[in-house]
């Protein structure tokens, strides 16, 4: 495609037909990306201030893990209802989380703000891809994607220096009434603009069984991060249990074939959670690192993720320009190698083996397997699925990664907890593994047929 060709497509998507829907997704996203991005930043801050830096890895992996009780009820209830209820219901969930995180005066309340908000965002988050599928026709989706990526690109990139600088200067509270107000005005938008939807009532409840084991989900994995509290041999032998616990329920909420990795959406929907675990778990803990072993500013540190965040706008850039609505496996294969570089660099620092300098780099390679990967796989399953089965399959991304990611956090937090000696290196050997994993998975990917198939 050239150019020209490209921009008239670009024009496209932000004509006025689907301005509004455009705008509303892109700003909602934005915000909530700047939450992730700010919390990565802040949270070494915040548990110290709240006298609980015990409890960091739950605190971050709290909406993760709620998340996936809102996931799962989300693209069922879009399903079953339209776009519309689920989001007013997704939405102000969300925002009561984020008003209870900026007013907690300790963490149990801190906490809950993120289980709210996990939940609310878990809804509005499913409900988005299924606006994107209903509103967008499949012939600008690719582009749509990229810029649902794109959405997390500026406050990839200036999140941690904004919150670096709150932080230091004003006060951690003032990220999350930002949030607060942002998240609010693009949720209007969004909301004037679904008005209109078809409202179908299919019978059924939202919740149905799905909900009930991502509720099971969500209560083995809070139960991991307690376990992680424990003394030795008490540690271990629950980390083993929640495990256990975390893939039984895993089974029964993805679909089916997706821990065998089968052939077709299961496998994408591994890959995504394998993927999305790495990248986040890389990330949540280099901030800690610097500031408590290295003592960098939280200015300093959210530098550090800002430069690396580059790498996510180069990968989006390039997806974007190829315009791919199907990706391609040699794709996928470079993506999952260049996400992998991440955990590996970040591995060689804490050791000792790299410095600071090589571990940038690594962030940058590794955010831009992300940029790359993302848009493709979600394109994919969209592709791949029925009409009716949209929710449910965007749903199933979501929970995949979500439950990936709070896995990975929870066990790396018993690491940390139990490794004295040590410490950072054994977290980021198991991160490392996951992304090994990662790449694993795209080896036996192949060309998928038009129409639904297999990968």
């Amino acid at each position: 495609m050239t150019a020209e060709a490209g921009a008239r497509e670009h024009a496209r998507l932000w004509g006025p037909p689907y301005r509004p829907i455009v705008a509303g997704v892109f700003g909602l996203m934005t915000f909530i990306a700047f939450e992730v991005f700010a919390i990565t930043t802040a949270l070494p801050v915040i548990t110290r201030s709240l006298g609980a830096e015990h409890w960091y890895s739950l605190a971050f992996a709290a909406t993760a893990t709620t998340g996936l009780v809102g996931m799962t009820v989300g693209g069922r209830w879009a399903d079953l209802r339209g776009v519309r209820r689920p989001l007013v219901a997704g939405g102000t969930m969300f925002l009561a989380g984020i008003a209870l995180c900026a007013l907690a005066p300790d963490m149990s309340v801190f906490i809950l703000g993120r289980m709210l908000q996990g939940v609310g965002g878990g809804i509005d988050s499913v409900v988005l891809y299924v606006v994107i599928a209903r509103f967008i026709p499949e012939a600008l989706r690719a582009r749509m994607f990229g810029v649902l990526t794109a959405a997390w690109l500026l406050p990839s990139i200036l999140g941690p220096l904004v919150t670096g600088a709150l932080v230091e200067l004003v006060h951690w509270r003032l990220v999350f009434a930002l949030v607060l107000v942002g998240s609010a005005a693009s949720l209007a938008v969004l909301l004037g603009a679904v008005r209109s939807a078809p409202r179908p009532d299919l019978p059924g409840s939202p919740v149905g069984r799905r909900g009930l084991w991502a509720l099971a989900a969500a209560t083995a994995v809070l139960g991991l991060h307690l376990v992680g509290q424990q003394p030795l041999p008490w540690i271990a032998v629950g980390t083993v249990v929640g495990v256990v616990a975390v893939v039984v329920t895993a089974g029964r909420l993805l679909p089916s074939g997706t821990l065998r990795a089968r052939a077709g959406i299961p496998r994408l929907v591994a890959f995504r959670g394998v993927l999305g675990a790495t990248d986040a778990a890389t990330d949540i803990y280099l901030p800690l690192y610097l500031q408590h072993r290295l003592d960098f500013s939280p200015m300093a540190s959210g530098a550090v993720v800002a430069i690396g965040a580059f790498g996510w706008a180069l990968g989006a850039w390039l997806q974007g320009r190829s315009g791919s609505t199907a990706g391609s496996p040699a794709s996928l294969r470079l993506a999952a190698a260049l996400t992998l570089c991440g955990p590996l660099a970040v591995l060689g620092l804490v050791t000792g083996v790299l410095p600071l300098w090589a571990t940038v780099i690594g962030c940058v390679l590794m955010g831009t397997g992300m940029g790359l990967a993302y848009p493709q796989v979600s394109s994919l399953v969209l592709a791949l699925s029925p009409v009716e089965g949209q929710g449910g399959n965007s749903s199933a991304l979501q929970v995949s990664e979500s439950l990936g990611t709070s896995l990975l956090i929870a066990v790396t937090g018993a690491v940390l907890t139990a490794s004295a000696l040590a410490g950072y290196g054994l977290l980021y050997g198991v991160v490392a593994g996951a992304g090994v994993l990662s790449v694993l998975l795209t080896l036996t990917f192949t060309v998928p047929p038009k129409g639904p198939g297999s990968i």
